[in-house]
């Protein structure tokens, strides 16, 4: 993906505009099924919206940079309704509101052009002999490599930084991260990942490691991927398209499909989006972001569908929409669990 120089106010265009307004619909929680499943179709309808989506995202990252601001805190208060003779619940135009006016706040002073950046010591760790970063249940962290390339790290992850001579090497050893990287031909990027090789020259693309699978999503450029065949007799090489992401679980065959590259990539914004999987599934990718764990008590209701945008590690947000839709109820919840049963 490539870093973008944030909009001026006056260059704002209709679908910047049109993802702003997308984002302050989707801060009111619970977030209705219908605004879900109508956003999942906005973002969906052409790739120009993905990318102003992904603009706006990187813009609202940014707001921590002057959280304590006067204007930002009377545009909060007013977004959720705190003013004298406001209903509690928040009000749609205020937030649509509020949220275009931090985007004219911000303007061109905002720095969209990476996420948030490991601190001073970790930085220099990078000059250091072989150096791992790693990440815990629940954080995100980015470093930046001698070449320029970008590594975000995801949830309870870890990379080791394994030499850099003829090729740059990386290897993944456990969770996900996210690889922009630095365009040298001379050079070939080469992520490793268990018993499999990811080769890139300047391109984009995520790895994500799972018990009993690799997953490689494929952002921008190609990406060569190459390794033991599953089913014996030495190794075997794909090269995959943006747009397409790679599988391969252990002992089955490889299969490369096309996905939607920018949901897919969502959990650099701090949201996970579904279209339809099971309650079971959903539960299992937010129990990654989160010490406190949900638990769904039966087959049946881990079987129910679930559509959204949810934001990664708040297990009380999330228990909140899916009772409100009517999906589960709460069992039984504690500081470590929360049970989800049949409403």
């Amino acid at each position: 993906m490539k870093s973008t120089t944030p909009p001026d106010i006056e260059t704002l265009d209709a679908l910047d505009n049109e993802a702003a307004t997308w984002f302050a619909r989707l801060q009111a929680e619970p977030v209705p099924v219908s605004d879900r499943m109508a956003f999942e179709r906005w973002l969906n309808l052409d790739a120009s919206h993905g990318a102003a989506w992904t603009r706006y995202n990187r813009l609202w990252s940014d707001l921590s940079l002057i959280e304590n601001d006067p204007l930002v805190a009377a545009l909060r208060a007013d977004a959720r309704g705190a003013g004298e003779g406001r209903a509690s619940r928040p009000d749609r135009r205020a937030m649509i509101a509020a949220a275009a006016v931090l985007v004219v706040a911000l303007g061109a002073g905002a720095m969209l052009g990476q996420r948030w950046i490991a601190p001073a010591p970790l930085a220099r760790q990078a000059a250091s002999a072989d150096p791992t970063f790693t990440t815990g249940v629940g954080q995100q962290a980015a470093f930046r490599l001698k070449d320029g390339s970008l590594v975000t790290l995801s949830t309870d992850s870890a990379v080791k930084v394994d030499g850099w001579g003829r090729e740059r090497r990386l290897s993944l050893l456990r969770g996900q991260a996210y690889f922009e990287v630095a365009k040298d031909r001379k050079h070939p990027f080469v992520v490793t990942a268990g018993d499999k090789r990811v080769t890139a020259v300047g391109t984009a693309f995520d790895v994500r490691l799972d018990p009993g699978k690799l997953s490689v999503t494929l952002v921008e450029g190609r990406v060569r991927i190459a390794g033991p065949s599953p089913r014996g007799g030495g190794d075997q090489m794909v090269e995959m398209n943006a747009g397409s992401r790679f599988t391969a679980p252990v002992g089955a065959d490889w299969r490369i499909a096309q996905v939607d590259a920018v949901r897919e990539a969502s959990w650099l914004q701090g949201r996970v989006v579904f279209d339809g999987q099971p309650l079971s599934t959903v539960v299992d990718e937010m129990n990654r972001y989160s010490t406190r764990k949900l638990r769904v008590a039966d087959a049946r209701l881990g079987a129910t569908p679930v559509s959204g945008v949810f934001k990664t590690g708040q297990v009380d947000a999330f228990v909140a929409a899916v009772e409100s839709y009517g999906l589960a109820k709460v069992g039984r919840a504690d500081d470590r669990q929360v049970v989800l049963v049949r409403p």
